[in-house]
């Protein structure tokens, strides 16, 4: 990460309820994302005179997203809700997705691991473009980043 560059985030935070069980493939695919969040990623709000390094609290209620943001010198601190009706769809194709990838891999199905991780990576895609669209209007964002961002978003939403 390079530290000149200060539209990134810094610190994730997920909200939910932790008395729900979570299946061990999506906590994995939560930690995993997180990690690679923290490490890599451009991020940036559309407002003008604004800076990171950016903190951000997650949290789905109602099919709005919700996203807390700050910076580090707290300059910046703004809660944005975004409707997320248009990803449901695609998440739940996603979960179904995963679900054939994580049981073939513990079935030991490995014929057809490629086709599905395959398209598990194609919808994952998808899922980001669209994360990408319906959050332009607040934040600019890499596609890599979308990505995990829609891994996080989806670990909340199932």
């Amino acid at each position: 990460m390079s530290f000149k560059n200060k539209n990134y985030i810094k610190k994730i935070n997920l909200k939910y309820d932790e008395r729900e069980e979570v299946p061990e493939f999506i906590s994995y695919e939560r930690q995993a994302a997180i990690h690679d969040l923290i490490n890599e990623n451009s991020f940036s709000t559309n407002e003008d005179n604004n800076l990171g390094p950016y903190n951000i609290e997650i949290e789905i209620i109602d099919n709005i997203l919700i996203l807390q943001i700050s910076n580090d010198d707290n300059s910046y601190s703004k809660n944005h809700r975004i409707p997320i009706n248009s990803l449901k769809k695609t998440v739940k194709v996603y979960h179904s997705a995963c679900n054939l990838y994580f049981n073939s891999i513990k079935q030991g199905s490995i014929d057809k691991i490629e086709e599905i991780e395959k398209n598990r990576r194609n919808i994952h895609n998808e899922g980001a473009d669209q994360l990408i669209k319906i959050t332009e209007n607040n934040f600019n964002i890499d596609h890599n980043t979308s990505r995990r961002m829609f891994t996080l978003l989806y670990s909340l939403y199932i």
